[in-house]
Parts: C-alpha cells; structure tokens; sequence
C-alpha cells in the first residue's frame, strides 16, 4: 500500500473539501487536518477514511463528533462495540 501525503503549509484560503486517505495516529492531528475548512468562519467537509485499523481510536472519534454536534455513521458505533475490529488475526468479522 502506497501513502500519500499532502501537506499545507500556509493559509489558503477558500479550502472547502479535506480528504484524509489515513486516519492519524493522534485525534489531535485529525482535528487540525479537518480544520483547515473553516478559515475565517467558511464551512467545509472532510471526508476520512477510517478502517478495521483505526478501530482503537473509534471511541474517541465518535465523542469528537457528538462534542461538534456531527452525525455519527453507524459503521463506526458498530467499529467501536464490536471485539473483532481491529484484531488483524484471521477472527475479522467486519462489514465495512
């Protein structure tokens, strides 16, 4: 699998999509990915992929949203009740 990175280092304005191929390690670092679509006020989307891998960090996530009033997929209720997301083992039983 091939990562790709894209990085801004300065202000842009006008930015109205984010796309995050991986999730980060740090909620932290999502939060400051995703907040470069509200520049001066503008309102934007972030679309992020988050997958089995990111499964330790669903929590976590899921209080960011309800703290931001977002809606919550339910894939990713289901990701952070469920034990079998995020064992890599050969037990995987997710339905993303």
């Amino acid at each position: 699998m091939y990562r790709i990175y894209v990085y801004v280092y300065s202000d842009v304005e006008d930015i109205r999509v984010v796309i995050n191929l991986d999730y980060p390690l740090q909620t932290e670092d999502y939060v400051h990915r995703i907040g470069r679509t509200a520049r001066s006020g503008a309102k934007g989307t972030a679309y992020s992929f988050f997958t089995r891998d990111n499964a330790k960090q669903a929590q976590e996530l899921i209080q960011l949203l309800k703290d931001s009033k977002q809606d919550v997929n339910e894939k990713l209720f289901a990701m952070s009740k469920s034990k079998y997301f995020g064992n890599r083992g050969g037990n995987y039983r997710g339905g993303m």
